[in-house]
């Protein structure tokens, strides 16, 4: 076989390896922008986000450092790798990194150098591959970190309600308690003027009727019921506009990479 073939077969294989990197990244920020922005049915019914949606990678991406998930850096490195991908699937002549790095500015080549190896340098072809599969894993395991600060968030407005609703319904079983100690000490209590037996049997009447109401459902109580059995309220809560099925947040398995 030709050297010529051989070096077709290396060409189709970079660009192949790329498309990957850029495929499973895409899918990725894909679904971590649909989980903030509170959708969770994996997009198949959103407008901007389905299988037909014209946004594109970098849009998705501004969008992120817009709503403060995406920092500067890690909305740059995003960038990185979505250049070289453009740069290989759009670009006839881009055939290898050498000839990618070749025309690029000082900027980009300095940022991609921070990928290499402290030995290597952007001449050696083998170095550059290596270094943008450790860009992609980088862009993989930032958005990893996001989601699970996503998740953390969530856990932590709940843990707050779950407090809040602890201290309402101690409050309440305080009150309760006082109520009926007063009740307790006036039914003991011998009254002997008929005044003050008056006064205490209208205040006894009145206790009683503010147990009752503590007995029966409290309409705190029963909000607070309504709430936690509401999804479309919990929806609400925790910022979630969409949700047909559960996010398809551990979508990868990256052993393989």
């Amino acid at each position: 076989m030709s050297f010529s073939y051989f070096y077709e077969l290396f060409r189709l294989n970079l660009r192949s390896e790329i498309l990957e990197y850029s495929l499973i990244l895409e899918n990725a920020i894909n679904d971590l922008l649909l989980l903030n922005l509170g959708i969770l049915d994996g997009g198949k019914e959103t407008r901007l986000f389905g299988n037909k949606a014209s946004v594109t990678f970098k849009n998705k991406i501004d969008l992120l450092y817009d709503i403060n998930v995406l920092k500067k850096e890690e909305n740059s490195e995003l960038e990185l790798l979505m250049f070289f991908r453009n740069k290989f699937l759009h670009d006839i002549n881009s055939n290898s990194f050498l000839s990618v790095i070749e025309h690029l500015d000082n900027g980009i080549k300095n940022r991609f150098k921070y990928f290499l190896n402290e030995d290597d340098n952007l001449t050696d072809e083998s170095a550059c591959k290596a270094a943008c599969l450790r860009l992609f894993l980088k862009n993989i395991s930032t958005i990893k970190n996001k989601v699970k600060e996503y998740r953390l968030k969530i856990e932590d407005r709940h843990k707050l309600f779950q407090i809040q609703n602890n201290q309402i319904l101690k409050y309440i079983d305080v009150i309760f308690d006082l109520l009926n100690d007063i009740c307790l000490i006036i039914e003991k209590s011998e009254l002997e003027d008929e005044k003050v037996r008056k006064l205490s049997e209208e205040i006894n009447f009145k206790l009683e009727s503010v147990l009752q109401k503590l007995n029966s459902e409290d309409e705190i109580k029963v909000e607070l019921e309504t709430f936690l059995g509401s999804p479309e309220k919990l929806k609400n809560f925790f910022g979630i506009v969409k949700s047909s099925q559960v996010s398809k947040l551990n979508w990868i398995d990256f052993k393989n990479y």
